[in-house]
Order: C-alpha cells, then structure tokens, then sequence
C-alpha cells in the first residue's frame, strides 16, 4: 500500500514539473527599433543640475511611466525631479500610447490550455509622444519599439537565446526611456 501512495506521488510530481516545463514555451523576440543606448549616450556632468517637472498620460499605468523616465533622469546624474512646474527648467509632457491588442489574449489562453501545443503570439509595444519645454523652446519627441511575445511548446528551447517575455518587456521600456533621455542631452536639454 505504501509503495502505491509512493508511486502516486512519484507520478504526480513527475506531471506537475512537466506542466511546468510544458507552459514556460514562451519566448519574446525585440524589433529593436531603438538600438540599445549604452550608459555613456545619456549620462550626463553638470556642475549646476537641471530642475526637471514631468507628466504623464497613459490609458494604464501613468505612475509606471513617470517611474521609468524618472529613473532614466536619476541615472543620467544630470537632474533633480522637482515637484511642480514653476520649480523646472525642463518640462516633460508625456504620453505613452497604448498600443497593445487586447485580443490577442485569447490565443494565448488557447496556447495555454494546450500546454502549448497551439501556437499563440503577441505584439507587446512601446510608443511614447513627448513635449520637453526648455527655456520657451520645445523639442517633440516620437519614439517606438515592440517585441513579439511567441507561445508555443518549441520556444522551451529558443527562450535561454531569447529571453523571457516579462525581462525582455522591462529592458525594452527602460530603453525606451534612456533613449529620450540620450535625445534630450543631444539636444542640450539636459545641461545649462
């Protein structure tokens, strides 16, 4: 009798683990419309630091996006955020649009009962429309990128080549942001 429970419970365990196994063929593959800035690009020596005032609109998430600029800010060393408008030298009026085909969740439920049998795949993208305002001056910025999220069984092999579609999503928003941090400091927004 003991030796029957064990088995079982050798078996299950063995279906939980390749259920796992089976629901991670999920793999995500950059566009790479914006190259990947390296850290030089943006980053940026003031003696004086630049007072910067951002907003953001987005259907979702609107404090997720001002986090992700100010990041990029705070890691150029070229600012202080500062809370309002009149404290600012740069304003930053953003809108990160929301481009992302809610239907697409359906096929990636199907692939999902399937334990990824069924194919499935998604455009996961970025799009930001930014005003800077320096000075009276303003500098429009339109940048975009996306990466196609794949779910299916063979991507178990192609994801350690790849990368993971949630890692692969934060790196592309993150340069997203470092990119129009780079173009800010190109145009001289960034220095007094």
């Amino acid at each position: 009798m003991k030796n029957n429970e064990e088995n079982t419970m050798k078996i299950l365990g063995m279906l939980v683990i390749a259920s796992i196994l089976m629901t991670s063929g999920c793999a995500a593959f950059k566009a790479n419309n914006l190259p990947t800035v390296d850290k030089a690009s943006y980053t940026v020596q003031n003696q004086e630091r630049v007072k910067v005032f951002s907003t953001w609109k987005a259907r979702e998430g609107e404090a997720m996006h001002k986090n992700y600029f100010d990041a990029a800010i705070r890691t150029s060393g070229c600012c202080d955020i500062v809370g309002d408008r009149e404290q600012a030298d740069l304003v930053v009026d953003g809108t990160s649009v929301d481009e992302f085909n809610k239907a697409a969740l359906i096929p990636a439920m199907i692939s999902g009962f399937s334990f990824g049998v069924i194919p499935s795949w998604a455009n996961i993208p970025i799009h930001l429309r930014v005003t800077a305002t320096s000075s009276g001056e303003q500098h429009t910025y339109d940048l975009a990128d996306s990466a196609t999220m794949v779910t299916w069984l063979p991507m178990l092999l192609a994801m350690p080549f790849t990368g993971h579609p949630v890692t692969t999503e934060k790196d592309m928003t993150q340069n997203a942001y470092n990119t129009l941090v780079s173009r800010m400091k190109t145009d001289g927004l960034l220095t007094h």
